[in-house]
C-alpha cells in the first residue's frame, strides 16, 4: 500500500500499512525520541491538543517535510549492485548480505534510503538505479510514512559527509541509536570547526553510536596526533565503538593526521570533573526537562533514559563559563525548544554570555517529537504558550522558539501538519565558546 504524506490519516496508520524491516522491538534515537517504535505502540492515538484554539502560525522559514513516495525494489536492480563513491571502506572481514543504506545531503536537506544495500569485503554498495526512499527536509531518521523504519538492533549503513558507520546496537544496550539530530549536530560541527585552528583533544559526551565523535575526529583541524575520547555510561556503547562496524582502527583525521582513540564506559560528568581540558566538547545530551525542571531552576536526577533531564546540559555550559575548558575552547551541543522551557538552562546560557562566552546558533530545524514514546505521560508543561508559539524569545543574544507544538499545529505548517503522530519542536545546534 502506498500512502503519501498528504493523506489525512494518523501516523499510526502509516506505521501499520507501510513496509517495515521489523515488527518487534522499540526504536530509540539519539536524544529526540522521534523515531518509530513497535506496531503496538504506533497504534496508540496521538495526544490531545490542550489548546482550545490554534493561534495564527508564525512566518515559515523553510519548506515542508519530504515529498517522494517509496518505491518497491525490482529483482533486476538487486542483480546489478554498484558501489557508491564516497562511502566509507571497512576492513575486508566485514560482510553484510543485506542492509539499508541511509545517506544525507551535505546540508541535511535531503535523505536517501536504499532498502537493500550490502557490504562485501568491507565495501558498501547499493543496487543500480536510484534510492527507494527520498525525503526532502527530513524531520526524523525513520520516516515510516515514506516506507522506511528500522529498529535499534538491525544493521544499517549510515553516511554523512564522508563519514559512515555500519550500526546495530549490541544486545542489552540501552544507548541511543542515531537519529535526525545526530546528523544535525554533525552538520553544525562543520561550521564550528571551520573557524577552529588547532584542535588537539575532542570529546563526545554521551556518545552512544559514536557517529558525532567520529565525525568531529574526521574534521578537526590541526597538526600532529588528535586525541578523540568517546564516553558513554552504557558499556554496550563502548563495545560497539570498538567494533569493526565503527571502523576506528586505522582511521586518519584531516590532512592524514593520526587519531588516538579512547573509548570510555563511565559517568561523563565524573570524567570531566577530573579533566575538562578538551579543545572541543560535543554532545547530543538528554534535553527534555522534567515537570519540576520546567517550572523552576531545580535540577533532577532521573531514570527517564536517553531523553529526560537537563542536568547534563547545564553542567556542560558551566564547564565553559567557569573557564574549566581551555581558552577559546568550544562546546557544540544540541538543545531544542523543549530544553528552553527550563529556567535553569536559560539562566546558564545567560550566565555564559555575562561571563564573556560567545553563544551562536550553528543550525536550527523544526523536527518531529514522538511525545508518547519519548516523553512524560502528560506534556502540558512542555508545550509552547500562545506567545511562545507565535514569537521567538531573546536568550543569550540569540532568538529561539520555546516549547513544543501539538500534532497538526507545527510552526512551519504545510504538509507536515497531516502527520498526526508527531509533536513538533525546534532543534538548535549551539556553539558556546570560552573566552580567551
Amino acid at each position: 500500500t502506498h500512502l503519501s504524506q498528504h493523506d489525512p490519516w494518523p501516523i499510526a496508520m502509516f506505521d501499520c500499512l507501510t513496509p517495515k524491516r521489523s515488527t518487534t522491538g522499540v526504536s530509540k534515537v539519539a536524544g529526540t525520541g522521534v523515531e518509530e517504535g513497535t506496531l503496538d505502540q504506533a497504534a496508540r492515538p496521538p495526544p490531545t491538543d490542550t489548546r482550545e484554539s490554534s493561534p495564527a502560525k508564525p512566518a515559515a522559514q523553510s519548506t515542508s517535510s519530504g515529498t517522494s513516495s517509496s518505491r518497491a525494489m525490482s529483482a533486476s536492480r538487486r542483480q546489478e549492485p554498484q558501489r557508491e563513491k564516497g562511502f566509507e571502506v571497512f576492513p575486508s572481514s566485514l560482510q553484510v548480505y543485506s542492509l539499508p543504506v541511509v545517506t544525507f545531503s551535505d546540508d541535511v536537506d535531503e535523505q536517501l534510503v536504499w532498502h537493500e544495500g550490502f557490504v562485501k569485503d568491507g565495501v558498501v554498495g547499493v543496487p543500480a538505479g536510484g534510492p527507494d526512499v527520498r525525503v526532502e527536509n527530513p524531520v526524523v531518521m525513520s520516516p515510516a510514512y515514506k516506507g522506511f523504519a528500522i529498529e535499534p538492533y538491525e544493521e544499517r549503513y549510515l553516511h554523512f559527509r564522508g563519514v559512515g558507520i555500519v550500526f546495530a546496537r549490541p544486545s542489552g544496550g540501552r544507548f541511543m541509536q542515531p537519529s535526525i539530530d545526530t546528523v544535525l549536530v554533525c552538520r553544525g560541527l562543520v561550521d564550528a570547526l571551520a573557524d577552529a585552528k588547532e584542535v588537539r583533544r575532542v570529546i563526545d559526551v554521551g556518545s552512544g553510536s559514536g557517529l558525532i565523535g567520529k565525525f568531529a575526529a574526521a574534521h578537526a583541524p590541526g597538526s600532529g596526533e588528535l586525541e578523540a575520547t568517546l564516553v558513554d555510561i552504557d558499556r554496550k556503547a563502548k563495545k560497539y565503538c570498538e567494533s569493526v562496524g565503527f571502523n576506528a582502527h586505522g582511521m586518519q583525521g584531516l590532512g592524514g593526521r593520526p587519531i588516538s582513540w579512547k573509548f570510555q564506559a563511565e559517568d561523563a560528568v565524573a570524567l570531566l570533573e577530573k579533566d575538562a581540558s578538551f579543545d572541543v566538547i560535543v554532545s547530543n545530551p538528554p534535553y527534555i526537562p522534567t515537570k519540576s525542571e520546567a517550572r523552576s531552576v531545580s535540577l533532577e536526577r532521573t531514570d527517564g533514559g536517553f531523553w529526560e533531564g537537563i542536568s547534563l546540559v547545564v553542567f556542560l555550559l558551566s564547564l565553559v563559563f567557569e573557564r574549566r575548558t581551555p581558552p577559546g575552547g568550544l562546546l557544540v551541543m544540541m538543545v531544542t525548544s523543549l530544553t528552553l522551557k527550563s529556567p535553569a538552562v536559560v539562566q546558564a546560557l545567560e550566565e555564559a554570555v555575562s561571563k564573556g562566552c560567545s553563544v551562536r546558533i550553528l543550525l536550527e530545524r523544526e523536527i518531529a517529537w514522538k511525545a508518547w514514546y519519548a516523553g512524560p505521560s502528560a506534556v502540558g508543561h512542555l508545550l509552547a504558550s500562545d506567545e511562545e508559539y507565535r514569537s521567538r524569545r531573546r536568550i543569550a543574544g540569540c532568538d529561539f522558539f520555546v516549547g513544543a507544538t501539538p500534532p497538526g499545529n507545527s510552526r512551519l505548517g504545510g504538509s507536515r501538519d497531516s502527520l498526526w503522530g508527531y509533536h513538533w519542536h525546534y532543534a538548535y545546534v549551539l556553539e558556546v565558546k570560552a573566552p580567551r
